[in-house]
């Protein structure tokens, strides 16, 4: 008998950039003043070196917020039941960027865009810790494009916030966390997929 051809299912068609903004927008709309409160608080800790451990949390207050459709809450950030998992993600995270970037600076970009998953996976809570890392790298190197564009796009935003003496940026930053969740949720199966294919484990 002939042999059959089943041709590779396709993945499903990505949205355009601009709509993971507009999904964002339609997040952080809801319970706008308690967005404002939440970066607020966030940009704060960012500023004593400690916010990038709550990093993770942030993303978990996004998917929160996009299921229920409502605001985020301050123990949304502060809740820390994954956070030693969630700290060594992100010292692992500020290490390799900050190798990357001995290297004329080049390099820190680069390791950037390679891990440009591992906060939301740590958000996740697939992997361990330092297996974010190698989940990230496995994908990202097949999507560094949309990345870039990505990375470029949140730039140009947020610096127009900033443009009005930094008030803009707690519109624009919440919106470009929110757009990034719904981003990293466009490309999450193909992720957790290529990770896989990767032999990178998962949890239990």
């Amino acid at each position: 008998m002939p042999r059959t051809h089943h041709p590779a299912a396709a993945s499903p068609v990505k949205d355009p950039m601009i709509d993971h903004f507009k999904s964002g927008w339609n997040i952080v709309k809801n319970g706008f003043v308690g967005w404002i409160v939440f970066v607020i608080v966030l940009l704060v800790l960012f500023s004593f070196g400690i916010g990038i451990f709550l990093w993770p949390n942030a993303f978990r207050a996004i998917r929160k917020a996009s299921e229920s459709q409502q605001g985020p809450s301050l123990g949304d950030l502060f809740n820390f039941d994954n956070i030693v998992d969630d700290a060594v993600a992100m010292i692992v995270y500020l290490v390799a960027i900050w190798i990357g970037s001995l290297f004329c600076g080049v390099g820190g970009v680069v390791a950037a865009v390679l891990l440009f998953w591992m906060p939301m996976l740590a958000a996740d809570g697939k992997f361990a810790a330092v297996d974010n890392a190698k989940a990230s790298l496995a994908h990202a190197k097949t999507i560094i494009g949309p990345i870039i564009v990505f990375f470029i796009v949140t730039w140009l935003i947020n610096f127009c916030g900033a443009l009005l003496c930094y008030i803009g940026v707690l519109v624009t930053f919440p919106l470009t966390i929110a757009a990034q969740w719904v981003f990293y949720t466009q490309y999450r199966h193909d992720i957790l997929t290529t990770a896989q294919q990767a032999g990178v484990p998962t949890k239990p």
